[in-house]
């Protein structure tokens, strides 16, 4: 079961980013961002890199397997955040420094925006990624704290392990003896 807090900064992290993307699209076009000759190139990578990050981040995954579905969303989100990081450095650095020839100057209304949109993407898909990695957690393994409880607690965790581990065991025998009724031992040809 996937949590809500999960989804929700999947998704809010997600519309970040596409506001990041239309945001630099739009200086791209519409601010003449496009004649600056490697600045111009770096907004259409970022509306490009920050599209295809959403889009990965948008995909009905939860077609897939689990375990599937989680990395390519995982991967999507460190997309997202690389882009939306990167952004967000280069625009700090531009405001104080020529970065590529280009130096900034003041904050206009599309460069706070930017700013703002990029944090919440980094931050919203970076809380994202982390629910992802806590929820692949090995399902017999206990928090660290956990370790520090009572003898019984200790002695009950290990009987719930070891009688996981038999539970499989034994679905792993049973499986085992359907094919082998399943399956013919001999072979008479046409």
């Amino acid at each position: 079961m996937v949590s809500a807090a999960r989804e929700l900064a999947r998704y809010l992290g997600t519309v970040a980013l596409l506001l990041v993307a239309a945001i630099h699209a739009q200086q791209y076009y519409d601010a003449y961002f496009s004649a600056v000759p490697t600045i111009g190139r770096l907004f259409m990578l970022n509306v490009i890199g920050a599209g295809a990050a959403a889009l990965v981040l948008l995909a009905p995954v939860h077609l897939l397997p689990r375990r599937l579905a989680d990395a390519i969303l995982a991967f999507g989100a460190l997309i997202g955040i690389s882009v939306a990081a990167g952004a967000f450095a280069a625009l700090l650095v531009s405001e104080y420094t020529p970065l590529f020839g280009f130096m900034e100057s003041g904050y206009r209304l599309a460069i706070v925006l930017s700013l703002l949109f990029e944090g919440l993407a980094t931050v919203l898909l970076a809380a994202f990624v982390a629910t992802v990695v806590l929820d692949r957690r090995p399902a017999g393994r206990a928090p660290a704290a956990a370790h520090t409880g009572s003898a019984a607690a200790s002695s009950s965790g290990t009987s719930r392990q070891s009688a996981g581990a038999s539970s499989r065991l034994e679905r792993a025998i049973a499986g085992r003896a359907r094919l082998e009724i399943a399956a013919p031992s001999t072979y008479d040809g046409p």
